[in-house]
């Protein structure tokens, strides 16, 4: 059984929708970051094609109302580096020309090219283009694939990951989807190896270290709090390194000029669930995922903030099918088994067997003795040689919180930023993870120690990056 219930505020708007099991908890953390960033370039020529220079170009990200200016070079050319992903409108204007302007959607790690046309005319006179048309990668070599939030927002998700979305991009190839709270998957990408790719958040490396006998990603960032993902397949930029197997670069949202907010629990357990054939009884699964988001100005236009907080906590198990030793065998007693050769019986320098196969109880050390009866008894008809004659459950707990958030200062006279050309972004992800596992031998009662307590693992990507004019960007 599960179940999914989730509340977005946006605005003056509040929506409930998929309302199933339902247990909202809202806790706001609101803490530094910084953005995976783009860049917007172009040409501004007049009727005949030829090159404007001198022409004040603004370019203002729609949702956040922040601007930045530029003046076209000697070749009609402008570029403005390390702005965040989203959808600017782009705006030219030069005496004797009526102004132009231009609507585009800039994604995470893409340089778009948007050329303007200035045609003479006068300054009251405004030409803009309203086409929705999608622009050509015509600035990179590189192959990839934007998944941005409408497919995170509306597709269904198992275990509320992301992660499976990787599918959509084309040259993937899925070799284990993942399951879990992680849920971290195993996939290829146009032929790469399995288990190499680079992942990043925000610019920073989220890479596993520990080798390639598990998943590359060892972060994962809540659906609310990812705003998309660019997967790469071949032919890297050269900012990109450290993997040959595919780049999967996420950014995660962003405060604007509107309050945006959401709350949600996300269940999933054992009620419609059946018993595992080997098993005795049902192996237990109880999922819950909750937690919210809250995003919006500081200063309209000026400076925005945005936090998410999810709680995960899990128990899951797997039937497990082993072999315990009879009550026959923990006396000594192996008739009917291979044969069981005495270690200190040789005659012409061949091993002896016990006979009858059973081993006197003088020679059975003390300590196994009463190892051996922490032992579970077997619960099921084993096989013809007498293996596989008791079956269990595993279980493991996991206990994951992930907090993410980010304040963006834009032109602020009065703050830190004194130049009122500069941009400051900061970025901070944690990740706190802890598991403890019980044994399949350890669900009967002779066992002592029932779990195996595992050391909290926890993840933390930091970030700071300040754009001290359109073409200077200094990142830490």
């Amino acid at each position: 059984m599960s179940g999914f219930g989730e509340w977005k505020w946006s605005g003056n708007r509040f929506v409930v929708r998929n309302a199933g099991i339902l247990v909202v908890v809202l806790f706001l953390q609101v803490t530094l970051w910084s953005q995976g960033t783009g860049s917007i370039t172009g040409v501004v020529r007049d009727a005949t094609q030829s090159a404007i220079p001198s022409v004040s170009i603004t370019i203002t990200n729609t949702q956040t109302g922040v601007s930045t200016d530029v003046i076209s070079n000697e070749a009609g050319a402008y570029r403005v580096n390390s702005i965040l992903p989203g959808t600017y409108r782009i705006e030219a204007t030069l005496p004797g020309f009526s102004p132009a302007n231009r609507q585009a959607t800039l994604s995470t790690g893409q340089t778009l090219a948007v050329d303007l046309i200035l045609q003479v005319g006068e300054f009251s006179q405004s030409i803009e283009v309203t086409a929705a048309v999608e622009l050509a990668e015509s600035q990179s070599s590189s192959i990839g694939q934007v998944v941005d939030h409408k497919y995170i927002e509306n597709l269904p998700l198992a275990n509320h990951s992301a992660n499976s979305l990787i599918n959509l991009s084309p040259g993937v190839v899925m070799i284990n989807p993942g399951s879990g709270a992680e849920n971290y998957p195993i996939f290829s990408v146009a032929g790469g190896r399995a288990r190499n790719q680079n992942f990043t958040l925000d610019g920073g490396s989220i890479n596993n270290v520990v080798g390639l006998a598990r998943p590359s990603q060892i972060a994962s960032l809540p659906l609310d709090a990812l705003e998309e993902f660019r997967v790469i397949s071949n032919n890297y930029a050269a900012e990109y390194g450290h993997s040959t197997g595919g780049v999967l670069a996420m950014t995660t949202r962003s405060g604007t000029n509107q309050f945006h907010g959401s709350a949600f629990e996300y269940l999933r357990n054992d009620a419609l669930d059946a018993r595992n054939f080997f098993s005795k009884t049902k192996p237990p699964l109880h999922l819950n995922q909750f937690g919210g988001s809250l995003g919006g100005p500081i200063r309209m236009n000026k400076t925005h903030f945005f936090g998410s907080w999810e709680q995960t906590l899990q128990t899951s198990s797997d039937a497990v099918l082993s072999t315990v030793p009879t009550l026959a065998q923990r006396e000594g007693d192996f008739s009917g088994s291979a044969p069981i050769y005495d270690p200190l019986n040789l005659i012409g320098g061949g091993k002896q067997a016990f006979p009858g196969n059973k081993i006197p109880l003088d020679r059975i050390d003390p300590v196994a003795r009463a190892a051996s009866a922490y032992w579970p008894l077997p619960n099921r008809q084993g096989d013809a040689n007498g293996a596989n004659n008791y079956v269990g459950n595993t279980r493991l707990h996991v206990n994951r919180t992930i907090v993410v958030g980010n304040e963006q200062c834009f032109n602020d006279r009065r703050g830190f930023l004194r130049n009122p050309r500069s941009r400051s972004w900061s970025n901070a992800y944690g990740c706190r993870h802890s598991q403890r596992s019980v044994d399949a031998h350890a669900l009967v009662q002779y066992l002592p120690v029932e779990q195996l307590p595992g050391e909290p693992d926890e993840s933390q990507v930091h970030s700071n990056a300040r754009r001290i004019r359109p073409e200077l960007c200094r990142q830490d």
